[in-house]
């Protein structure tokens, strides 16, 4: 078998490794819910692997290689499985795990497909994902060096692309090829996981659907999660024109007005007033035909903030915010580490969900597998507990461990993504720590809180120690001690609020099930609550909020009110699915809530304050709600009778709309991409365009020792200055489309300097490694220009160089006569065509 079915059946035999590792913890950790049980086996498993061998490798106890990969999988998997044999275990749901196959199957090979289309690892941000990933795999010793910055570590969250290395080294694949199954094989786990945890979220209500309707509400949520987009790429079609993303209320109000009544040109009640590197200034437009025409990319970013910029006359500016969806990231191929997030952010939300399906261990008659179904069924006077999830002795810590190994992982992975799941999960404890009219719950709960929150941030200790965060070098607001570090990372948003149409736009789809079900459902209570005149009231502060943030222009203000509302029946709620879903949906309501008011201080600050916070945070609501949004439809059709009937038939019909206006974006995106020509999953950097560039760069991979620096040439923004003589170096690199930073890109190895845009974002915090750029800068052109050898010796020796490459980019902007001196430091040990590689002699 060969050809690109041969990589994806060797990628799938390694992903059903990790499953089969993971069942065993699996089966521990969820065995109040084995279907979800089931679901997220694979990431488990990938992530217990990924953690020893890397911790193995920290420790310097063994090199990050082959060897050492395959002996934490014999002593995960075979420990596992011998503690598994010895338990006598009950067999998996069989039902579930085909349906879960099926959806993985399905995921990864139509991601599969479309990368397969545009494999190419280069543009964007693909560059930068590709060397790490590779520059990992090419280390040995950790921590990992940094591809772009010879002799310093990574200074990145790297973590999520060592666990993609793992089955890389293990399937011997192309990097490339090794890098887009990489992708499909994300979006297959996020979609299996996503499935099992709606699954169980329905099945853990006090009257679940039957499974088929379960199975298709599982389907839909994969399908909002990982294929739908958001409602801009209809925008777009019906005005005929990609820049309505940056319209405002009225605006947008305005031009699809005109759009509806079909006519041919837009005009806008007044201009649209971009930076001028974006739109510029906008007064209307004629519409053009975007169906056939689609810009795939300004969806993207669908959230425009309005500043006041100082002038003559002051003037209001707009500018874009990052509002990524999981399908615009697999289409672009980006592995960065938000997307890298959504199978293990996943693994910690059915974590949480597991958590609140612990049955108390005191209830009459309750035993340790008790069916979650029963617990969520459970008297109103029984008082749950903690016990039963963290039992007394060595298998009480083991859980903890285990569970400060998923939640720790995060920031690794993602850093954004902790706060966010760790908050989840504190929630989640304190919904089975909740004891009515008591103190003993949350004395119980502070105490587990502190343990777990201690754990993930030891267990991952050595990344810590080793990383310096590239935010909190911002001057802060207040020299106060404590507040002047807090005001240093986060700042107060002063822009104009975002507007409701935004909300629409974005989260439209999801929002309206969610909140419309949490209000149509009628669950059963701990507590009654029915009677209550106050809880009555509660329930219209959204609504009053809403008011006044149209009012006052801040019109999602009213999230604040739904996360009282939603954390207040949590807490009440006795529906184990029902109590889980409110908290998410809290949980997603108080993020968007909170980056209206906060913001993180980032190097994009002066760009657009918010940009990147927007960004991280709203992609983690996206898969929040995306998974519970299906269940929000439950909710609302669940006992719909009278007049709740008739809400629930009026909000399915705007969901229908929405739905629709969601699928505009991938389905036009598909057709763009299957008209262009099937590729494969082995694409190519601009370095290995040729058959020389190709060549060098496997003969580098395959002699070139772990750890070796390979000296390549670096962009300078004033090459002809430089060439002339007037002006020193001056490199940039990031965004390149000549390959600049490729060969380390390509090969793992590490070169002096690479893209020095973004060394100046992951060395934020660090002052000594900034002071390295401008020298190494000069050094690299020293090296290649001069023909000193005497000076050229030098540096060779102080950046530790050990190969020179010399290539197209190296022959084009430095003297044939300066480039053949080097033959002078090294012995050629590789030639062709333009191509030749020097070993410096020692």
């Amino acid at each position: 078998m060969s050809g690109v079915a041969g990589e994806v059946v060797v990628w799938w035999g390694i992903a059903q490794l990790f499953a089969l590792i993971g069942w065993p913890v699996s089966y521990r950790l969820f065995r109040h819910v084995p279907a979800l049980g089931i679901a997220v086996a694979r990431p488990l498993g990938l992530l217990l692997t990924g953690f020893v061998t890397w911790l193995l490798a920290m420790l310097g106890l063994g090199r990050f290689e082959l060897p050492l990969i395959v002996i934490c999988c014999l002593l995960i998997g075979g420990g596992g499985w011998f503690w598994l044999w010895r338990q006598h275990h009950r067999r998996p749901p069989v039902g579930q795990w085909l349906a879960g196959e099926a959806i993985f199957l399905a995921t990864l090979l139509g991601v599969v497909w479309l990368r397969g289309h545009d494999p190419t690892p280069w543009g964007t941000e693909r560059p930068m994902d590709f060397a790490f990933f590779n520059a990992i795999q090419r280390s040995g010793l950790f921590p990992p060096h940094d591809p772009w910055l010879a002799g310093y570590s990574i200074n990145y969250y790297y973590f999520g692309y060592l666990l993609m290395a793992i089955p890389a080294m293990l399937s011997g694949l192309p990097p490339a090829t090794a890098y887009n199954l990489s992708l499909a094989l994300l979006a297959a786990m996020t979609a299996q996981g996503a499935f099992g945890i709606i699954d169980e979220l329905l099945r853990l209500l006090n009257h679940p659907p039957r499974p088929i309707i379960r199975g298709v509400l599982g389907v839909l949520g994969a399908v909002i999660i990982l294929v739908a987009g958001n409602q801009s790429g209809a925008i777009q079609v019906l005005t005929g024109d990609e820049r309505a993303v940056a319209l405002d209320d009225r605006q947008l109000l305005a031009a699809l007005g005109q759009a509806l009544r079909g006519e041919d040109f837009i005009t806008l009640p007044y201009p649209l007033q971009t930076a001028p590197h974006d739109f510029g200034v906008i007064d209307g437009w004629r519409r053009a035909d975007k169906w056939n025409d689609f810009n795939w990319w300004w969806p993207s970013r669908s959230l425009w903030d309005g500043y006041r910029v100082a002038g003559d006359p002051p003037r209001r500016e707009r500018r874009y915010t990052i509002t990524e969806f999981p399908f615009f990231s697999f289409r672009l191929g980006d592995m960065h580490p938000h997307v890298m997030a959504l199978p293990f952010a996943t693994l910690a939300i059915g974590l949480v969900l597991a958590v609140v399906a612990t049955p108390p261990s005191h209830m009459p008659g309750s035993r340790s597998d008790t069916d979650a179904g029963e617990a969520s069924v459970a008297s109103a006077h029984s008082v749950t507990s903690v016990a039963a999830l963290f039992p007394t002795g060595r298998a009480g810590w083991l859980m903890r461990i285990l569970h400060g190994i998923i939640l720790g992982s995060l920031y690794a992975i993602n850093s954004w993504d902790l706060p966010t799941y760790l908050l989840l999960y504190l929630g989640g404890l304190a919904l089975i720590s909740y004891q009515v009219g008591t103190t003993v719950g949350w004395r119980a709960w502070l105490r587990e809180a502190v343990i777990i929150t201690v754990l993930a941030f030891a267990l991952f200790l050595p990344f810590h120690l080793t990383f310096r965060s590239p935010v909190g070098g911002a001057t802060p607001w207040l020299d106060v001690p404590i507040l002047s570090r807090l005001t240093s990372v986060i700042g107060v948003y002063l822009g104009e609020r975002s507007g409701w149409h935004s909300f629409v736009i974005i989260f439209g789809l999801m929002g309206l099930p969610i909140i419309a079900g949490s209000y149509l459902y009628r669950p059963a209570y701990h507590v009654a609550l029915s009677d209550s005149s106050q809880a009555r009231w509660w329930s219209w502060l959204p609504v009053i909020l809403l008011v006044i943030g149209l009012l006052i222009g801040f019109p999602l203000i009213a999230l604040a009110g739904l996360v009282w509302v939603f954390g207040q029946r949590a807490l009440v709620v006795a529906e184990t699915g029902v109590r889980v879903g409110l908290l998410i949906a809290a949980l997603g309501c108080a993020i968007l809530f909170g980056v209206e008011i906060i913001y993180i201080r980032d190097v994009f600050e002066g760009l657009s304050a918010r940009m990147n916070t927007v960004f991280k945070f709203y992609y983690q609501v996206w898969l929040l709600w995306g998974i519970l949004a299906p269940v929000g439809l439950w909710w609302m059709w669940g006992g719909a009778v009278g007049w709740r009937w008739f809400a629930a038939v009026v909000v399915s019909l705007c969901g229908a709309v929405l739905l629709v206006g969601a699928s505009i974006y991938p389905l036009l995106v598909v057709r763009d991409i299957g008209r262009g020509p099937w590729i494969g999953l082995n694409g190519y950097t601009p370095r290995e365009q040729t058959a020389a560039g190709a060549a060098s760069i496997s003969w580098l991979r395959r002699y070139a020792p772990a750890g070796s620096v390979v000296l390549e040439a670096v962009a300078l923004e004033n090459e002809a200055a430089v060439a002339s003589g007037s002006e020193t170096p001056r490199c940039g690199g990031s965004y390149n489309w000549q390959g600049f930073g490729g060969v380390a890109a390509a090969s793992g190895y590490a070169t002096v300097l690479g893209w020095v845009g973004h060394e100046m974002q992951w060395r934020g915090g660090d002052a000594a490694a900034l002071a390295e750029l401008g020298p190494r800068c000069l050094a690299v052109d020293t090296i290649y220009r001069s023909g000193d050898l005497a000076r050229i010796q030098a540096l060779i020796e102080q950046y530790r160089i050990d190969y020179i490459y010399i290539g197209a980019l190296e022959r084009e902007r430095y003297p044939a006569d300066r480039l053949a001196a080097l033959a002078q430091v090294g012995e050629q040990v590789f030639a062709q065509d333009e191509v030749v590689i020097y070993r410096v002699r020692r």
